[in-house]
């Protein structure tokens, strides 16, 4: 019998989780900052750099204050070891719920009132991270069940921009006016290359920045703070999807620009990049992040193409939650015999593009950017 000698997880990184999740919150600073300024010089006087700022504050802290309320039992518990207090605000500093708090403000709009996101973000925090144990037992992405609350309880505020020139389209939101009828005359000159890395556009306070997300990508994924297969995967399988549709529409060379734009646009990169990578609620192996991934593609492209959804980022990370136990049942034990994992992943990947090629041979694309069938 073979003996085969190998490093346990814990030991292939010398940085400290409280480490990882303070980088990975100075990370998303970083995001509400760049909002904040650009909402300062581009927003309105109704919807400017203040209510940027304000909405992440109120994130922040909502959600702590869900962690001061479920922690309170440890001030008179008669167990607890050592100082009370000192306890006390170990528990809610190590919970990282400013993590999820700061998440769900840039998921949401700058229209939504702040009130409503600190409520989204307590109701993520409290009852689907806390009341399932806490920090490392919850099996939903908080931050995502936060902006699913808030878009189906507070629509309206989801949904309210106001009317600037400076932005490119007014009224909803970008993706709002995307799905199933394409770009709605947003491939021109008025929406090019350096609106989409700038943010030029109506979206999630945080979503929008892509040159700002593709550094954070890169940085979390050097410091090995997330895993790059997880973003490189779920958005590399997206835009070569979209691009056989672009193709199959017969958009000849324009092809390439239009996929790209079409993934960049809404919270493909914000949702690849910063929650589908989140440890806690992905599976644990290699292989089955990847399928992990490519799940959500599937289930992303589906939702975005052939649903009223204009988006289905946060709704395919959330299912995929459902079926992170089932993809560590299915790569368990496998670490040397992949060929069930690579099955799988081999499959999932034809199946997004498959999703993709069906759309643009059922769908032609007309001048304005508009899909007809």
């Amino acid at each position: 019998m073979e003996t085969v000698i190998e490093t346990a997880p814990q030991l292939r990184t010398k940085v400290s989780l409280t480490q990882k999740m303070f980088e990975f919150f100075g990370c998303l600073v970083a995001l509400w900052i760049y909002a904040i300024v650009f909402y300062s010089i581009k927003g309105t006087a109704e919807y400017n750099g203040l209510n940027a700022f304000v909405n992440g504050l109120a994130g922040i802290l909502f959600a702590d204050f869900a962690d001061v309320l479920y922690h309170l039992p440890v001030l008179w518990k008669k167990d607890t070891v050592g100082n009370r207090w000192k306890e006390y605000g170990y528990r809610i500093l190590h919970s990282y719920s400013f993590v999820t708090g700061l998440l769900v403000a840039l998921l949401c709009t700058i229209s939504l009132p702040w009130w409503q996101v600190g409520i989204s973000a307590f109701v993520g925090t409290f009852f689907f991270k806390l009341l399932f144990g806490g920090f490392g037992h919850n099996i939903f992405n908080p931050a995502i069940i936060g902006r699913i609350f808030a878009q189906l309880v507070f629509s309206s505020g989801m949904n309210a921009y106001k009317s600037d020139s400076a932005f490119v389209e007014t009224g909803a939101s970008l993706t709002a006016s995307n799905g199933t009828s394409g770009f709605q005359g947003l491939i021109g000159s008025h929406f090019d290359f350096g609106k989409v890395f700038l943010g030029a556009y109506y979206g999630a306070l945080g979503e929008t920045y892509l040159l700002l997300l593709l550094v954070i990508c890169v940085y979390l994924c050097v410091r090995e703070i997330i895993d790059w297969r997880v973003p490189v995967f779920y958005i590399g399988s997206l835009y070569l999807a979209f691009l056989l549709m672009f193709f199959a529409m017969k958009d000849g060379t324009y092809a390439f620009a239009d996929a790209f734009k079409y993934t960049a646009i809404g919270g493909i990169f914000f949702g690849g990049i910063l929650c589908l990578t989140d440890p806690v609620t992905s599976p644990t192996a290699r292989s089955g992040r990847i399928i992990f991934a490519l799940g959500s593609a599937f289930i992303t492209i589906l939702l975005r193409l052939f649903t009223a959804s204009p988006e289905g980022v946060a709704y395919s990370i959330l299912i995929m939650n459902f079926l992170t136990p089932l993809i560590d049942k299915v790569v368990k034990g496998r670490t040397r015999n992949n060929l069930v994992p690579t099955i799988v992943v081999c499959v999932l990947f034809l199946a997004v593009l498959a999703v993709g090629l069906t759309f643009g041979l059922q769908h032609t694309i007309q001048a304005d950017g508009r899909f007809a069938a």
